[in-house]
């Protein structure tokens, strides 16, 4: 059985803070370089995805996530990013613009839904009258 202290996945507090630091320079920083995935950043910082995900979810880095997001996300507005690329990222990034396009598939689907329910309600009330027609003959 191990003993001592347990492993953890992300660095000590001063260290992520210095990493939230370095990520809102590099989201706002002018470059020619176009900036828009999170992986370019945090793969030239030796980090895996895995510690990329464990450093977002830190209280001390999220702060800076959060503003280094936003500074992305400006981008995908001002017409920097390609407008279907930046449309699909605004969709990952943004939970706002995610929220509305989700209730507006779930008010389509449920309008789909009824206009089903009511046509299947007219084919069966129309295949009624018919077998009526045919009996009273």
């Amino acid at each position: 059985m191990p003993a001592g202290r347990p492993r953890t996945r992300t660095p000590p507090k001063n260290e992520v803070i210095k990493l939230g630091k370095d990520l809102v320079k590099w989201a706002t920083e002018p470059t020619e370089e176009l900036r828009c995935r999170w992986c370019q950043w945090y793969s030239n910082r030796g980090l895996l995805r895995a510690d990329w995900l464990n450093l977002v979810e830190t209280t001390e880095f999220r702060v800076y996530y959060e503003k280094a997001q936003q500074a992305l996300g400006q981008r995908f507005v001002d017409g920097s990013v390609n407008q279907s690329i930046a449309h699909r990222f605004l969709r990952i990034y943004t939970p706002e613009v995610k929220a509305e396009e989700n209730e507006e598939k779930e008010f389509d689907a449920k309008l789909k839904k009824e206009e089903l329910k009511e046509t299947r309600r007219l084919l069966v009330d129309e295949l009624l009258a018919e077998v009526k027609k045919e009996k009273r003959k």
